[in-house]
């Protein structure tokens, strides 16, 4: 999804040597095959984690109702499979609003590395909601679904946010 702004000003006023961002490199200055080549493995590789992660939360859901009588197995399964449906359009109309907002005012490179800093950092308090993991369980692989289309949006855009940033920073 390329944006009005990453087109205007893309030829280089300040510095010709392309800021390193993070998935892509200095690929992104060029676009060549390297670039696409990191822009599918990074999207493959996301898409494996997402799927992997969502039968693993598909499997817990299976083990939970297995215990069930036939009626009310069935009748879980209709509406886990519902809420999944529900939980990967609801992802992925929440990750383009994102891009989207994201395109309007990009982030500079250094803004780029900081964010995934920051997220990396915002990892290691999610191991302390295992407790609450238990108590969503019934919920997982809607929870799951809805990360995944969150994930798919967000990977699988024409020009990263992080890009059009940094286009800008060199223009000046």
């Amino acid at each position: 999804m390329a944006s009005r702004a990453s087109s205007e000003g893309t030829t280089p006023a300040k510095s010709t040597t392309p800021a390193k961002l993070p998935v892509v490199g200095t690929t992104w200055y060029r676009r060549g095959p390297r670039y696409w080549l990191r822009r599918a493995g990074f999207g493959c590789a996301a898409l494996l984690t997402a799927v992997l992660v969502c039968a693993a939360a598909g499997a817990l859901f299976d083990g939970l109702v297995s215990g069930l009588p036939d009626g009310w197995r069935e009748a879980s399964y209709v509406v886990e499979g519902a809420a999944a449906v529900v939980g990967l359009a609801w992802g992925w109309v929440r990750g383009r609003r994102q891009i989207r907002e994201r395109l309007a005012d990009p982030p500079t490179p250094a803004q780029s590395w900081a964010r995934q800093r920051d997220a990396r950092r915002g990892a290691a308090s999610g191991v302390s909601s295992r407790g609450l993991m238990l108590l969503m369980l019934p919920l997982l692989p809607a929870v799951m679904a809805w990360w995944l289309g969150t994930m798919c949006a967000a990977t699988f855009v024409r020009e990263l946010p992080s890009e059009v940033g940094a286009r800008r920073a060199m223009a000046g």
